[in-house]
């Protein structure tokens, strides 16, 4: 039997759990993933060659008791057809690191997802094996993901042990782990039960717009936020804007999906250009912006449908969001939930380039201000998004729904962060406009 060790918190101890392994299963091959990022890729690539029925996953830090074996071996005389696996609740953990052990346990208990598995279910379906980072960038919720999606037609069997100990995780506080989990769980759970259209809808409410260049490792993980949403009467329009990357092979891979619509610039002609493209497709009475690399909480376009209900003759609708850092490893720090402003200006807005995500736009208010304007500064490759907020502000209503409906990305590589000093100059000049 297969026994992945995923890394977790403490990848040194790796070895320790791979030797309690080999001394409690004389026919276990412990298999030590070295890096988080490598979880999913690596138990792929391995069950793909050596297809035993069942398999284990441990975290680094956990141990194997020498009863663990018959126990084992009791559980798996008992699963039926419908059994995807089994989940342990430990009886008992092991103790935390030294340097850990002055600090208060935290209440958070990260999830852990099952411990055993059976192959042939986990690697067969539409999406067989275990989600890799351009599908699930938070690698350290492979388990719990793949737990979700099998739930929906499997059933898991919870057990009681004690021969398998489970090590206490302690995440360092700028981790900010139940904050995380909270903003990402919801997704997860909801992706979980995602049903494709296969029928053209006759007329979508919302019109969400996805303009991409070179961004097509990012673009999986919106799109599965897209198709997450707990309201189904969308159009997905993905603009891509003349990519020279693996934009193409990847929307190439895409769910069928009717709602899904693919389109190829000629040529890169920037934000501003792809955004019209989008507009003039667009079926919907509402327009939601999306970058490539962010994503959608499930409920986002419910709630903002829901005040659109509420709210007449609205020009656009913005609430708050999520942001998180990427770092050069592309690991992802959640940093808080940022408020869009409630009190709704342009000349704020030019001043301080305030971020305000999502923004839901009426489409008939686009078109009567024709659209995004391709002759500003930098052909609208650049701020674009200030640039229609304030437009829209100027002339008809906007309103701030105070709940965190997007996932905003922050990373050295964009768009924005790469021309940071040219914002003034781009400011000034709309300042003129706006005058």
């Amino acid at each position: 039997m297969l026994v992945f060790i995923l890394p977790g918190l403490y990848p040194h101890l790796s070895e320790n759990t791979a030797s309690t392994v080999q001394r409690v299963f004389s026919y276990a091959q412990p298999i030590e993933i070295p890096s988080e990022e490598e979880s999913a890729a690596i138990m792929n690539e391995t069950l793909a060659r050596e297809m035993g029925p069942w398999f284990m996953t441990l975290y680094a830090g956990d141990s194997l008791q020498p009863h663990a074996e018959k126990e084992t071996e009791r559980w798996l005389e008992t699963y039926n057809d419908r059994s995807a696996g089994y989940i342990m609740n430990p009886v008992s953990n092991t103790d935390q690191p030294a340097a850990a052990k002055n600090r208060l346990i935290p209440s958070f208990r990260f999830p852990r997802g099952p411990l055993l598995w059976r192959t042939k279910i986990v690697m067969s379906g539409e999406t067989p094996g275990f989600k890799t980072r351009e599908q699930l960038p938070f690698q350290k919720y492979v388990l719990i993901d793949k737990q979700y999606e099998l739930s929906t037609r499997y059933e898991w069997t919870e057990v009681d042990s004690d021969g398998v100990l489970y090590h206490q995780r302690a995440a360092p506080a700028w981790m900010k782990e139940s904050e995380e989990w909270n903003a990402l769980s919801p997704l997860l759970h909801a992706a979980a039960s995602v049903q494709y259209i296969d029928e053209r809808q006759h007329s979508p409410i919302v019109t969400i717009a996805l303009c991409t260049y070179n961004d097509g490792e990012y673009l999986p993980w919106a799109i599965r936020s897209v198709l997450s949403q707990t309201v189904t009467a969308w159009e997905l329009i993905i603009v891509d804007d003349h990519s020279n990357d693996n934009t193409s092979s990847i929307l190439a891979k895409l769910p069928v999906d009717s709602r899904i619509i693919k389109v190829r610039q000629e040529q890169n002609l920037g934000k501003a250009h792809a955004l019209n493209r989008a507009l003039q497709m667009a079926r919907g009475s509402w327009f939601l912006e999306l970058d490539a690399d962010d994503w959608m909480s499930p409920d986002c376009l419910e709630v903002l449908l829901h005040e659109a209900c509420r709210e007449q003759n609205v020009g656009v609708f913005y609430a708050n969001h999520v942001e998180w850092l990427e770092r050069m490893n592309k690991q992802l720090l959640y940093q808080g939930i940022r408020t869009g402003p409630s009190h709704f200006s342009s000349r704020r807005l030019l001043a301080e380039a305030v971020a305000v995500a999502p923004r839901m736009f009426n489409v008939s208010v686009l078109k009567q201000i024709g659209g995004w304007n391709t002759l500003v500064l930098f052909e609208g490759r650049l701020y674009e998004d200030i640039e229609m907020l304030s437009k829209v502000s100027c002339f008809h209503p906007v309103h701030h729904v105070p709940q965190p409906l997007y996932h905003r990305r922050l990373r050295s590589s964009s768009m924005t962060h790469r021309h940071l000093n040219y914002y003034e100059k781009w400011k000034n000049s709309m300042s003129d406009i706006l005058d």
